[in-house]
């Protein structure tokens, strides 16, 4: 077999050069371009904070949420009713429950704090003065009473009445209980269907407690 010299030889060539050749900064340019890295991402992240990111308004979606119950609870037959009208209990919890119980607490200690400034009582001043002019009341061992009156006359006692027993609760039957439960369906419906005031509620509720303004401390003299 006749070998042919190799037309490319190594003599004269160029040499691999050992080690490899990486690109390479200076420790002060690669820290200045780390640092100025970091800083475009926190620029980044508070720049999508502040301009990206809007509250969500949720009040279309809670109106329709628990509008679509309180139609199913509408239209549902008696042996469905008991289970829409707590699926629509459940959905009105679920979407409110933390406003209805800030405004449970609320609205009792708000009463009196009215009336109050008001400044309007009720007059128990000629209640007072009927009891004044009535005649004298004794009431014996017995528990018989005896009126005298402005002379000093006696009438004879006379038994006072029994004091009847406040009435006990009862189960409702199940035509009580369907009446009331449609009564109170229909009811909260005529309220809930007001579409545009009730959203309208929502809205001014969910301003209240998002963009009140700052507490500002009174000064006091």
């Amino acid at each position: 077999m006749t070998h042919y010299p190799s037309e490319f030889q190594n003599g004269g060539g160029f040499d691999p050069v050992s080690p490899d050749v990486f690109f390479s900064l200076s420790p002060v340019l690669l820290t200045t371009f780390l640092l100025l890295l970091a800083l475009a991402v926190v620029l980044a992240w508070f720049a999508r904070d502040l301009f990206g990111r809007k509250d969500p308004d949720a009040a279309e979606d809670i109106w329709t949420a628990i509008h679509t119950a309180c139609l199913l609870a509408m239209g549902a037959n008696s042996d469905q009713l008991l289970a829409r009208a707590k699926a629509l209990r459940e959905e009105i919890t679920t979407r409110l429950g933390p406003v209805l119980g800030l405004a449970e607490g609320l609205n009792k200690p708000l009463g009196g704090l009215d009336t109050a400034i008001k400044g309007r009582t009720r007059d128990d001043r000629a209640t007072t003065a009927a009891a004044a002019c009535a005649p004298h009341v004794t009431v014996l061992q017995n528990s018989q009473i005896v009126v005298r009156g402005e002379d000093g006359g006696g009438i004879a006692p006379v038994t006072p009445p029994a004091t009847p027993p406040p009435p006990a609760d009862r189960e409702m039957t199940d035509a009580e209980r369907a009446a009331a439960l449609r009564g109170a369906i229909g009811t909260f419906h005529d309220h809930w269907s007001q579409k545009a005031l009730r959203l309208a509620e929502l809205r001014k509720a969910r301003n209240a407690l998002c963009h009140t303004a700052p507490f500002k401390p009174v000064a006091h003299h």
